[in-house]
């Protein structure tokens, strides 16, 4: 079976798709994954990939897709998912890949596109080539109801429905239509985890990681973090520090810092987490078992946030807003982290992508 996988060129729209997609290369099948940017980067030495877009500069796209709809990029600034402002914006970056997409799989010739929400140019390529789609959902928004927003603004008609669509949100914490599937980690190949993050700590440990999309500008949830830090009983760890932080001669004695890892082979040693929201880290820390700030911001960020905290599985913080309490309550509050843990169970009992591997075959289309 020839399979290809389509994402937006983000690191956090590809990597919940890379399991499966090395799960049938195991198997034997062709796979081929279609993005741009850092995420193909990320991948090629893994895959064969076909680069078919530039890097998003996200802000650019927002202000214009959403720079002549005021109601709808209000509703996106509060980050609580809207899928028809989030549909305006990445049109933007559909828009140019789908000649280059169309250009790609008619030379690898696909049976099966396994496409991400935010990347249903793949849909409209499939319907030019006559296969089948099966979309998979990367976070806890609706990625159906973001497939049909994003096709209205790119083509005006109704295309195939996927042959399947498959969900990794745990129902728990949000319910999001399609094939459950248990979220796996997936890491960047070259990330190095130091090993004192690989073992368990003498001292209560929180990690602090922070969203890709931001370069190395200065990150208000570092400034907060380092300011509360001074009274926190637990050693804090920085991912990926912004220059300032850096750059900064005086960090508190309980402060470390590092570049990038694994998080799954960090957060089983952690007590807890901070991190952005974006889908990627929160469903690691869901994964692990381990309670976590999110930080609610545009887009999805605040939606996710809520989430968890409405399971009672972290806290959502406004980034700027973290303090010391925050902190000391998220490594003290004992049902923090029992929710946790029951989350985690809860994601290890769904079906496994082996199990969702071997059933995909039936949805092919064979090529001639």
């Amino acid at each position: 079976m020839r399979v290809l996988f389509v994402a937006m060129p983000l690191i956090g729209h590809l990597f919940p798709m890379m399991p499966l997609a090395q799960q049938l290369r195991e198997r034997g099948h062709h796979v081929m994954v279609a993005t741009g940017g850092d995420a193909a980067t990320a991948v090629r030495a893994h895959l064969p990939v076909a680069d078919v877009a530039p890097p998003i500069d996200y802000l650019r796209a927002a202000v214009r897709g959403l720079g002549r709809h005021p109601v709808l990029a209000l509703r996106s600034g509060k980050g609580m998912a809207d899928a028809r402002g989030g549909a305006h914006v990445f049109a933007v970056t559909n828009r140019p890949m789908i000649e280059p997409l169309f250009r790609a799989a008619t030379v690898f010739r696909p049976e099966v596109i396994v496409h991400e929400p935010f990347a249903s140019a793949a849909a409209i390529v499939a319907d030019r080539l006559g296969v089948p789609t099966i979309l998979h959902n990367i976070a806890l928004d609706d990625g159906i109801v973001i497939r049909r927003e994003l096709l209205r603004l790119l083509t005006g008609t109704a295309l195939p429905a996927p042959a399947t669509t498959l969900s990794i949100a745990p129902p728990s914490i949000v319910g999001v239509d399609g094939r459950p599937m248990r979220y796996t980690p997936y890491s960047a190949p070259d990330a190095d985890t130091p090993r004192f993050l690989r073992e368990p700590s003498t001292r209560r440990r929180i990690l602090v990681t922070r969203s890709t999309m931001l370069g190395d500008g200065t990150d208000p949830m570092l400034r907060a973090i380092v300011r509360a830090a001074p009274t926190v009983d637990a050693e804090i760890v920085i991912v990926r520090p912004d220059r300032k932080t850096l750059r900064t001669n005086a960090l508190p004695a309980n402060i470390r810092t590092t570049g990038w890892i694994a998080l799954h082979e960090a957060l089983p040693h952690c007590t807890a987490v901070v991190n952005h929201a974006g889908a990627g880290s929160v469903y690691a820390a869901l994964h692990a078992g381990v309670p976590q700030i999110a930080t609610p911001a545009p887009g999805d960020r605040a939606w996710n946030a809520l989430a968890v905290q409405r399971r009672g599985a972290g806290l959502s913080v406004p980034a700027r807003s973290i303090t010391a309490a925050h902190l000391n309550a998220l490594i003290d509050d004992l049902d923090l982290a029992s929710n946790a843990r029951a989350v985690a169970a809860e994601i290890a009992a769904m079906p496994s992508v082996t199990e969702i591997a071997d059933d995909l075959t039936q949805f092919a289309t064979p090529t001639h």
